[in-house]
């Protein structure tokens, strides 16, 4: 008789990023739809961050290592990239486990669905198929079981033999020593295992379709199917596009919440239940509640109705990529969650449906929702209007130059209200006319302790005074200015070093026809021109590919002093988190970063031009101005920070303290949502939106 007990296996590497809510949906539908008795987890990091505590009381924690018989084979043919071989660890780990205690083994990308029939447990050992999988040595497709699910008793015979087994068929690929060693001994002795077909344990196989059918579309849960596995690895890094275009970053709670897929209707059992209404127009956020989501409606098809999808609350229209859009966004909404607002986010994407470069993620939500944030340009405002006549709809975004382009004044007309992070932007509105409503909301800064440290960056040495920057190599963000300042305070004789992490291509040149590592059009190559007219340049590092968050974190940690001379920002997020992070910011006196570094002693001198910027136009045009920064100064004041560096970072920690008080999640979300209550309440009491929407 196999036991009612589970296994879970997690944390086998360092976890640099928080548990994420499908990690705990997965735990969490265990616990309440097979009811065991124990959930051991086994690891050997633990994991951390509010999904964590919320499930950490019902676990048993149990400490393990890694195995030897994988630090031991030979993957040199590269057939499994070291990122991936913890899954090569577990599949050693989990049968220790059952062979130990039997019970229930899942990966922790699988949600139960249904309870597991008494049948089941009177099996020896159980297991399921998958559909055939690709044999990297011989080309071939091979018939395979799955280890992602397995239900044994203590010491059973076929987990006996096949751990027995597996070190000797450990070849350096993916499945040798898991799903086709388990399928040929279940071959040779039937009768000490239980093979279910795919449809019980994988009933969306780890294919585009498949994971398609699970991720973007929603379909019907197969009255057999007992458990879901969301083959997590194909598809969780955002950088991964081979099988999906979604990313773990999508399905978090707020776009769980009204998205229309089968995954999203699944986890949905899992949210917590929304805490009752606050007014924020007179009294605090509320904090939110740790009552527990209701029991999973296991019978529920996908596309039923669903009570916690969050009506009443708001929809949050933004950009899923790591842009500064995007990544103030993804703070914005964290923080409305946290003040106890229902949040169903609408995830844009690039794509050609709307005309303007990015659409509506397939599957997503957010389309009965009364109040609509719409956290893009203006130009997308009009196509949401034209959707959603009714709503109350709030433009979030922001701007760059001395005033906005011509033809965002009839899109901003489309909005209830405008909410821009910076005096900045609201002056460049303002100027232009419009005659809706604007509201300053600053973003939200960056968790400076919510991040763990990585080993990136670590092989620059300590005596070693890193300045740093963050940008697209365009004429706004110029990067190559800030790159020329560097060049003209130091020379290769001085311990400092540049990192500049911006795009592959120098988006100033049009675009290219195909793509290359090196050559005329890269920033590679106008990297190379500048430090061609240097004699004795100092070290500079170009870092071109995606970093993630705890990359960029580290870097902030790292970095001695953040450099921009962009002509123009509207917020400027780059030295808006290196300043939270209590650098010292080298930066362009001009444009919506003199909100929060108003008293810094590092401002660079400027004059303003007519914007010249052809590849940028209609949006930036000659009837604009933005800065020329004094790049001579701020050599200068790169300078003045080598030469006492303890001193720079002395007069930045005010302003990093200031950031943190003024710019924290809570201060953000009660200004927000004070300002769309009272823009509300006025247009209530007008009679409905009329003037707010009007052309001045």
């Amino acid at each position: 008789m196999i036991p009612r007990v589970a296994h879970f296996i997690f944390g086998l590497e360092e976890q640099t990023e928080p548990f994420h809510f499908l990690q705990y949906t997965s735990l969490e539908s265990c616990r309440r739809v097979l009811e065991p008795d124990t959930i051991y987890f086994h690891h050997k990091h633990l994991p951390w961050g509010p999904w964590w505590e919320r499930i950490r009381p019902h676990l048993t924690l149990v400490e393990v290592d890694l195995a030897p018989e994988v630090l031991a084979a030979d993957y040199s043919r590269g057939h499994v990239p070291g990122i991936y071989r913890y899954a090569h660890h577990s599949d050693f780990i989990r049968l220790d486990a059952l062979l130990a205690h039997g019970g229930v083994y899942a990966d922790i990308d699988t949600i139960f669905v249904r309870p597991m029939p008494d049948d089941l447990f009177e099996a020896p050992f159980v297991i399921g198929r998958e559909p055939p999988v690709l044999d990297e040595r011989t080309g071939e497709l091979r018939p395979s079981l799955c280890n992602a699910l397995l239900m044994s008793e203590p010491g059973a015979p076929f987990a006996r033999a096949w751990r027995d087994g597996m070190a000797a068929a450990l070849n350096g690929t993916w499945s040798n020593h898991s799903g086709f060693l388990s399928e040929e001994l279940s071959r040779l002795s039937p009768s000490t295992v239980r093979v279910e077909p795919e449809p019980t344990f994988f009933p969306y196989p780890g294919t585009p379709a498949g994971l398609s059918r699970l991720l973007e579309q929603r379909h019907t849960i197969p009255q057999r199917t007992l458990s879901v596995h969301l083959w997590a690895h194909l598809w969780w890094d955002r950088r991964r596009r081979d099988y999906s275009e979604v990313h773990g970053g999508r399905y978090v709670p707020s776009f769980v919440r009204g998205a229309r897929t089968t995954l999203a209707e699944l986890a949905r059992e899992y949210l917590p239940a929304p805490p009752p209404a606050v007014s924020h127009a007179r009294s605090a956020p509320a904090a939110v509640s740790n009552a527990p989501a209701p029991p999973p409606a296991v019978s529920r098809a996908a596309g039923d109705a669903d009570p916690a999808s969050g009506a009443g609350g708001w929809g949050y229209l933004s950009l899923d990529e790591e842009s500064g859009y995007g990544v103030a966004a993804q703070r914005c909404i964290a923080a409305l969650e946290d003040s106890g607002l229902a949040v169903s986010w609408t995830p844009f994407v690039s794509g050609s449906g709307w005309g303007l470069g990015y659409e509506p993620a397939a599957g997503a939500g957010a389309d009965h929702e009364h109040v609509i944030v719409a956290h893009l340009v203006a130009e997308y405002l009009p196509p949401i209007r034209d959707r959603r006549p009714e709503a109350f709809l709030v433009a979030h975004t922001v701007w760059d130059t001395s005033r906005i382009p011509d033809h965002w004044v009839e899109c901003l007309h489309e909005a209830d209200l405008i909410v821009v992070p910076s005096r900045f932007s609201a002056t460049a509105i303002d100027r232009a006319g419009v005659s809706t409503p604007v509201a300053i909301v600053p973003h939200v800064a960056a968790a400076t302790s919510a991040v763990r440290s990585t080993a990136a960056w670590t092989d620059i040495p300590d005596d070693v005074l890193v300045y740093y920057t963050i940008a697209e190599w365009n004429e706004r963000k110029a990067p190559f200015l800030a790159i020329e300042a560097y060049l003209r305070a130091f020379t290769g004789r001085d311990r400092v070093l540049l990192l500049v992490k911006t795009s592959h291509f120098d988006r100033r040149a049009p675009d290219p026809v195909a793509w290359r590592a090196a050559g005329e059009g890269t920033t590679a190559w106008s990297l190379a021109r500048l430090l061609a007219s240097h004699p004795d340049p100092p070290e500079v590092r170009l870092i071109t590919r995606p970093l993630t968050e705890p990359e960029v974190s580290a870097l902030h940690r790292r970095g001695d002093c953040y450099v921009s001379l962009a002509r123009g920002e509207g917020w400027g997020l780059g030295a808006f988190d290196a300043a939270a992070y209590g650098n010292p910011v080298v930066t362009t006196g001009f444009g919506g970063q003199l909100d929060y570094l108003a008293d810094s002693a590092h401002l660079v001198r400027f004059e303003l031009i007519a914007v010249q910027d052809p590849l940028g136009f209609p949006s930036y045009a000659p009837n604009q101005r933005w800065a020329q920064p004094d790049v001579d100064h701020a050599a200068a004041l790169l300078r003045e920070v080598a030469a006492d560096p303890r001193h720079a970072t002395a007069l930045a920690q005010p302003i990093a303290a200031g950031i943190r008080r003024r710019y924290s999640p809570t201060a953000v979300a009660t200004r927000f949502r004070a300002a769309v209550e009272q823009h509300e309440h006025a247009i209530a009491r007008h009679g409905g939106r009329g003037p707010a929407r009007g052309s001045p």
